[in-house]
């Protein structure tokens, strides 16, 4: 199977099928940002999908980056749909017809967000096809393929990261609750270029590469005559973030979404200056979050990048490893800080990582049970509240590393050894 060629999704389905999605392995355990924790890993949030979620196919790696992509964002319709529905397929059977009629929904879902969108449409090909899973290889194939002559990092960026919004607003299609998505979809990209706008004239000077990125996502986002009109003016004119309408953000993922997008273009292009740090502190605010829930999103964004470095070429001209390696540290202990109790809680609660804790008050343990340790930590982290969703650089927190970043009072001496 070579997603580069016709028919690889159906040869895709013939291998999904025998696979059932286990959220189980992802600990879902609160459905509001179950999705987000599931997505954001793979990083479509970010314009650059890497890993799919669950399932890995064992010639991924023969594939290329636009063959990868296609599969990391199939999976990620099919896990919305998953999470969005009544009943999860049980059977062999059912679960070969889920894979089987998502796919084919896919192609539905973007002709019910353009209905001039048809088989028809795709003129480049010789002969339309009006079988469904043709049509919805064709959709992502045109919605995947990067083509622009602005920046194609930036052209990347906001193309994929709009497929993630697509794949929030199929799963909520797909269970029937969502009915006028095309109109709250335009909303959310007028707001998104309006924050752009706003954090341009954050420091009162626009600087070259924010109109780029303004004029790389306004391309991006297609939208009617009159909202490019209204993006171009808060642009031209400038704007605050008290002007802007946010009251359609209304849910957990989307205000995470336009939370992590804001900060991601202020973070890729530079160093985050202190007028824009007041400028994201503000807009977390607007979104009802707090600095603790700022500093998660910040760190969710540094995770990715450190734990895909050899991946994430596109930013390794413009930050250092050890730059996000010691800040993600120093914001990881801030938040700690706020979940000391929770900590010593979650030590309390796990019985495997006491009994270790206890062994190394008598001898040094070895490095099989400071492997142990290390992990039995790490989930000890990943209970906190604002670490629950976050994926975080599992193999760049070394043991070493985990004692230096947890209060001093909460771990014996004889493990620093």
């Amino acid at each position: 199977m070579n997603p580069a060629e016709k028919g690889w999704l159906k040869e895709y389905i013939g291998f999904r099928n025998p696979h059932p999605i286990d959220l189980s392995e992802f600990s879902i355990t609160n459905h509001r940002n179950s999705l987000y924790k599931i997505l954001q890993p793979t990083g479509l949030i970010y314009g650059h999908p890497i890993h799919p979620p669950g399932l890995k196919h064992p010639k991924a790696h023969r594939w290329n980056s636009l063959g990868r992509r296609k599969i990391v964002v199939i999976e990620c319709f099919f896990h919305s749909a998953i999470l969005n529905g009544k009943n999860s397929p049980q059977t062999t059977e059912e679960w070969k017809d889920f894979y089987y009629n998502t796919s084919c929904s896919i192609g539905s879902f973007y002709c019910h967000l353009d209905p001039h969108l048809s088989p028809k449409s795709f003129l480049f090909f010789k002969k339309p096809h009006k079988e469904e899973l043709s049509f919805t290889e064709r959709i992502l194939h045109k919605k995947l393929l990067i083509k622009s002559k602005w920046d194609p990092f930036w052209i990347s960026l906001f193309q994929n990261s709009l497929i993630f919004l697509d794949s929030y607003y199929f799963g909520e299609w797909h269970a029937g609750r969502f009915s006028n998505i095309k109109w709250h979809k335009d909303a959310m990209k007028l707001a998104l270029l309006r924050i752009i706008a706003a954090s341009a004239h954050a420091n009162q000077i626009i600087k070259r590469a924010e109109k780029t990125i303004f004029n790389t996502f306004l391309e991006s986002s297609k939208l009617s005559k009159e909202q490019e009109k209204t993006a171009k003016k808060a642009f031209r004119e400038g704007i605050t973030l008290d002007q802007i309408d946010l009251r359609f953000v209304d849910t957990w993922l989307l205000k995470k979404y336009v939370l992590e997008l804001t900060i991601l273009i202020i973070w890729a292009d530079k160093v985050i200056a202190d007028e824009e740090k007041a400028f994201l502190s503000a807009l977390a605010t607007r979104l009802g979050f707090n600095k603790t829930d700022l500093d998660a999103s910040l760190i969710a964004i540094e995770a990715f990048v450190i734990e895909n470095w050899k991946d994430v070429y596109f930013l390794q001209s413009k930050h250092s490893f050890q730059i996000i390696n010691q800040t993600i540290h120093e914001r990881i202990v801030s938040v700690m800080n706020n979940y000391k109790e929770r900590i010593i809680q979650e030590l309390v609660k796990n019985r495997a990582l006491q009994s270790l804790i206890e062994k190394s008050r008598i001898k040094t343990l070895d490095e099989m049970e400071k492997e142990i340790v290390r992990i039995e930590l790490i989930k000890v982290l990943k209970a906190i509240p604002s670490f629950e969703t976050v994926s975080l650089p599992s193999n760049f927190l070394t043991l070493p590393i985990l004692i230096k970043l947890l209060p001093k009072e909460i771990l014996p001496i004889n493990l620093q050894a």
